[in-house]
């Protein structure tokens, strides 16, 4: 076998699957939500969401966050 023959068959036929797999997928335009636009009336609830968290201070792991100790072996 030549090398171009060894080339076509390991370079060559998969990149050739990889392209018809390639343009039928991208082709392919997916069902999509229709865009909101600010002219519209907002039919949905009101979404309430805040940045921050509402406890201050808090790491959220109901441990003080200066508490040292522990380890991979359970103490230091």
């Amino acid at each position: 076998m030549s090398v171009l023959e060894t080339l076509g068959i390991f370079i060559g036929i998969p990149a050739a699957i990889f392209a018809l797999l390639a343009a039928r997928t991208l082709s392919q335009k997916g069902p999509r939500a229709a865009v909101y636009q600010m002219s519209d009336r907002w039919t949905h609830p009101p979404i309430l969401w805040a940045a921050t968290d509402e406890a201050i201070g808090g790491h959220g792991h109901g441990h003080s966050e200066f508490s040292v100790g522990g380890g991979t072996s359970g103490n230091w």
